[in-house]
């Protein structure tokens, strides 16, 4: 008993010094999942002071200078609808045929189509859309269904007598005129309402249960798509005198004019459209759009601004990835017409800007990298896995390491007809465009393509049948084919 006694009491301590916290596992807090805020821009090619042009966007200027600038980044289709189910989708166009501009029940064509939202919900996100992230901004397009909440904003497209006037007489069409010059404030227009939206939104998120769910946060701005609307002091800022068309007024000798879309029939539905085709625009129009196109850039850049600013004020900066994009490309008379829905570099480049955390700041990065990126890349910066059916390749590797293996090229397609598809890569100095039948995929029919956009930056001469470049067409050839077969299945 005696023994008993005098071992008990030396147990119990025992027992006590192996669980006390000293000796115990230490706690590890969860770790915290990057917040995502993702900027999508409609009709907004790099045209933006960062990538060198003559326009005033301040904003975007110190963001570029904390982000990663990607100079050749490319869309996988020049239209809205087939562009941004791509990237939403991480799919092809050409995988999945969603090839139009006006996409609006393309779920009920892939139901178990899992979206990059639907995705990131489903991983413990709250995720919430406002604006153009899908082709529309409300109704069966915006896969409504897969967000936490979807917000609809509305606001009027057009404020002055005389514009909706015009509209109202355009009985065809309804749409007013090409562009609006209004003295109001930045929030009369749809884009500054959900520029406000987006600041209160991260002002509560900040708030909401100390920021223990992390959110996706996407905001769609519709400027500097048409009607080039935008208030006075945007307009101000730049005197019309400034604006001449550019030089590139021709095609590659070959280019099918109908895959050139001379006649921008996207502007033939506006009210003040002059002529036939844009080359019978009066100067003081191709000036009015040039001008109307600036002051759109220089809105859409104020209002990036009060949502960046909200995020910095609410704490919210540190831990969230910041991604800005165009959805496509654009042209501002080049080629003797306006728009989009072509293979040229101007409608398939776009302008990407990345800020994650510990990412490298303030470089400009020339490596191709393509929006269908964007899914997979998302993924593996916030630990999420990849769903297998992503035909992307992710590119975080590239915000440690700009010298990082990424792509050799840059892929996308165009649809210029019911029977025709344009198939096009960037690679190296290159773009290589070939057409071909839509309904038996590998079968060209030509014609074929290729100019240097270092040469020749505004596309106008084409190198197919100079010897000197031979080599170049059949590897290219080759590449092209690999990319299409690869994007297909």
């Amino acid at each position: 008993m005696t023994s008993i006694r005098l071992i008990l009491p030396l147990l119990i301590c025992f027992i006590s010094l192996a669980f006390s916290p000293a000796t115990a596992p230490a706690r590890t807090e969860p770790v915290q999942r990057p917040n995502v805020l993702f900027l999508a821009i409609d009709d907004l090619r790099p045209e933006l002071a960062s990538y060198g042009a003559k326009v005033q966007t301040p904003n975007l200027d110190r963001f570029a200078r904390t982000a990663m600038q990607f100079d050749r980044a490319y869309c996988q289709q020049a239209v809205c609808g087939a562009s941004r189910l791509s990237i939403m989708s991480g799919l092809y166009p050409t995988h999945t045929k969603e090839q139009t501009y006006h996409i609006k029940d393309w779920r009920s064509r892939h139901p178990d189509l899992l979206t990059l939202n639907q995705h990131f919900k489903a991983n413990g996100y709250r995720t919430i859309g406002l604006g153009k992230i899908y082709h529309a901004s409300s109704g069966k397009g915006v896969d409504e269904a897969n967000w936490s909440q979807w917000i609809k904003v509305s606001a009027p497209g057009y404020v002055t007598p005389e514009s909706k006037a015009a509209r109202k007489e355009n009985t065809e069409h309804n749409r007013g005129p090409l562009t609006e010059l209004a003295d109001v404030d930045d929030e009369t227009y749809i884009d500054g309402q959900r520029a406000i939206k987006a600041a209160e939104l991260l002002s509560q998120l900040a708030k909401d249960s100390d920021q223990s769910q992390p959110f996706f946060l996407a905001v769609g701005l519709t400027k500097p798509h048409l009607p080039f609307v935008a208030p006075k002091k945007y307009w101000d800022l730049y005197q019309r005198d400034q604006f001449k068309m550019p030089s590139n007024v021709g095609i590659p000798e070959g280019y099918p004019e109908q895959a050139a879309k001379l006649t921008a029939g996207e502007m033939q539905k506006y009210a003040d459209y002059e002529g036939e085709r844009p080359t019978d625009f009066s100067d003081d129009l191709n000036k009015r759009l040039l001008h109307g196109y600036a002051a759109c850039v220089s809105y859409m850049d104020a209002n990036l601004g009060v949502i960046m600013k909200a995020l910095q004020e609410n704490g919210l900066a540190e831990n969230t990835i910041v991604v800005f994009w165009g959805d496509h490309g654009y042209k501002l008379g080049d080629h003797s017409t306006w728009c989009k829905h072509t293979n040229f570099e101007c409608d398939a480049r776009v302008p990407l800007m990345v800020r994650a955390p510990e990412s490298v700041a303030g470089q400009r990065l020339q490596q191709p990298v393509e929006l269908i990126d964007l899914y997979p890349t998302l993924c593996e910066l916030t630990g999420l896995k990849i769903p297998d059916h992503c035909q992307g390749k992710s590119f975080a590797g590239l915000l440690k390491d700009p010298t990082a293996k990424h792509r050799d090229t840059a892929y996308s397609s165009y649809p210029f007809s019911r029977d025709k598809i344009g198939h096009s890569i960037r690679t190296g100095d290159f773009r290589f465009t070939e057409w071909f039948n839509r309904e038996e995929d590998g079968k060209s029919v030509g014609p074929r393509v290729l100019t240097n956009l270092v040469s020749d930056s505004g596309e106008t001469k084409n190198l197919i049948d100079d010897p000197e470049h031979a080599e170049t067409v059949e590897k290219a050839k080759r590449l092209l084919r690999q990319r299409i077969r690869a994007a297909i299945e």
